[in-house]
């Protein structure tokens, strides 16, 4: 490994100080902090960087089997100085080792739980959402009914497919409304007329299509007199005053 790389010797000193080196990588290392004065300086420049991080901690004086299993672990690499201090506490070094420890020890705790509920958090809920797209309806029969020799007029829309039959009126018609009624049918190709309902003697109506009656293929309108409440036969029985086609409005 080319060691006289600065960008390596900068990474080799952080992980030195993280304590993320080990094994024989760590030992080559130390054995290089001996003659490198670069690196030992990359190396006291990383613990100045991370001493902030171990400020809050205590130190605490680890067991005897702990100094031990340590003291075994330089003797078999690099023989350098033993860690142990003289005194019952340990230097500032050990310290930061120790808080730096206890840091990365909570931090994998806790990256170790969110992993846990990531992987183990129900799925979410399935949302369906509906979306109601209009259907384009066809448009509806449209007549102008105008009788001869009176100003009244009809505009009389059929709508087939939402079965209403909706009248407009304008102008009056010269009848006597106590005694007499006005019938709107609609008549097909065979020429038998079927009733769509009474005419409103002025103004505006809207009522429903016959039960089970369908538009003929080519509809014409007629408006007859009949006796107060309409035809009693089903079938026209007075005259019938106008007939006009009706034609899909466009």
């Amino acid at each position: 490994m080319k060691y006289v790389n600065a960008r390596l010797g900068q990474m080799l000193a952080a992980e030195y100080v993280l304590g993320t080196l080990t094994g024989r990588a760590r030992r080559r290392f130390v054995r290089l902090l001996q003659s490198r004065a670069d690196l030992r300086a990359e190396v006291s420049d990383w613990e100045r960087r991370l001493a902030a991080l171990h400020a809050g901690f205590k130190p605490v004086a680890p067991r005897e089997i702990v100094w031990a299993a340590i003291q075994r672990e330089i003797e078999s690499g690099a023989r350098v100085v033993p860690l142990r201090p003289t005194g019952g506490a340990p230097d500032g070094r050990l310290r930061f080792w120790q808080a730096w420890s206890a840091l990365a020890t909570a931090a994998s705790v806790v990256l170790a739980f969110g992993l846990y509920r990531e992987v183990h958090a129900p799925a979410p809920p399935v949302q369906i959402v509906r979306v109601e797209v209009p259907v384009p309806q066809p448009m509806p029969y449209v007549a102008l009914l105008q009788p001869g020799g009176s100003k009244a007029q009809w505009l009389v829309t059929l709508s087939p497919e939402r079965r209403r039959i909706r009248v407009s009126g304008m102008g009056d018609y010269p009848m006597d409304a106590a005694r007499e009624s006005l019938e709107l049918w609609v008549i097909g190709a065979d020429g038998k007329p079927v009733s769509l309902g009474l005419l409103p003697a002025k103004g505006e109506a809207d009522m429903p299509m016959p039960r089970g009656m369908s538009m003929p293929a080519q509809p014409a309108l007629a408006v007859s007199r009949e006796p107060p409440g309409g035809s009693p036969t089903g079938q026209p029985t007075g005259p019938v005053i106008v007939v006009g086609p009706a034609q899909r409005a466009s």
